[in-house]
């Protein structure tokens, strides 16, 4: 997945500066799926980095990603395979990298028994107190959510997990 970020700007991106030791502009950085440098682009003419690009990619051949585009989008689909929409709430300002990264480590196969999409916006904006938050829907059964779980920054993934558990069961009913 490319990912651009101008860290040209004095004081910007500090840690991503420091994590992949860029010293110089422009730096193309390739990263495995947990974001561990796995090198840099070494050429600057389309056919070797094309080769650079397809020797990873056989190294690292990705994944499905869990997130969908849209809650609309994603509706038809819930009611096909009769999986859960989890929405999760994201602060305006929040690193969605490290959201991304951060839910991805702590769900484990609540990954594959949610249809995720992630919006922006206050977890106000969706009847829920906290940082930030989930919203779970399940369009075969009404057009009220299941759950409203509030996510707070401190909190241990158990927290969320146990609340999507319950939510999952009950969309089964």
């Amino acid at each position: 997945m490319p990912v651009l970020v101008d860290c040209s700007e004095s004081g910007r991106f500090e840690d991503l500066k420091k994590k992949y030791n860029v010293g110089g502009y422009p730096t193309v950085v390739y990263a495995d799926p947990e974001g561990k440098k796995t090198g840099e682009m070494a050429e600057r003419d389309a056919g070797p980095i094309v080769r650079e690009i397809q020797s990873l990619a056989k190294e690292f051949p990705g994944r499905p990603s869990m997130w969908q585009n849209s809650v609309t989008g994603v509706t038809e689909t819930s009611k096909k395979i009769k999986r859960p929409i989890a929405v999760f709430i994201a602060e305006e300002g929040a690193d969605l990298l490290k959201v991304v990264l951060k839910l991805q480590k702590n769900l484990s196969d609540r990954k594959t028994k949610f249809l995720w999409v992630m919006e922006r916006g206050t977890a106000k904006d969706r009847g829920l107190e906290g940082d930030s938050g989930v919203v779970v829907l399940f369009p075969t059964a009404s057009e009220e959510p299941l759950a409203r779980i509030p996510v707070n920054a401190g909190d241990k993934p158990e927290v969320l997990n146990k609340a999507l558990d319950e939510a999952a069961k009950k969309a089964k009913k």
